[in-house]
């Protein structure tokens, strides 16, 4: 029952639900599920972690990124894969996941990728140049 408990709570979460919908898509990195959703890089990991643990979502590397998709269920007695089955066809339905999926469509993870490790050395950057100043003012 705990497996099954697991999955339903990772399912109650919209936006959890609107991760599975763009994975539904393609596998995608966290950069991409980030831009098409809006919401910082430690919801969007926490999310993708919860749906993970669920048995709902797997991660592979593709060079340097890391790409979630939807699980494969290898064993036909899981349900989880029946599960995803189930609600696939609302996930595909639904108007505000259909224009998520549509503009999450344009986006390029090189571009975004790029951006995410740029604003993050000019961030450290940033930092380093501040505690500098500060300890020079000692």
């Amino acid at each position: 029952m705990q497996v099954l408990l697991k999955a339903l709570k990772a399912l109650a979460d919209g936006n959890r639900l609107r991760l599975l919908r763009l994975l539904l898509d393609q596998p995608r990195c966290v950069c991409e599920l980030q831009a098409a959703l809006g919401i910082t890089q430690p919801s969007i990991s926490k999310h993708l972690r919860i749906l993970e643990e669920a048995g709902l979502v797997t991660k592979t590397r593709q060079g340097q990124f890391i790409d979630y998709q939807l699980a494969a269920a290898p064993d036909p007695a899981d349900q989880r894969a029946a599960l995803l089955a189930l609600i696939t066809p609302w996930l595909r339905a639904d108007p505000e996941l259909q224009d998520l999926s549509r503009r999450a469509s344009g986006l390029k993870r090189e571009q975004l990728c790029r951006s995410e490790a740029q604003n993050a050395t000019e961030n450290a950057s940033s930092r380093n140049e501040v505690r500098a100043a500060a300890s020079s003012g000692d």
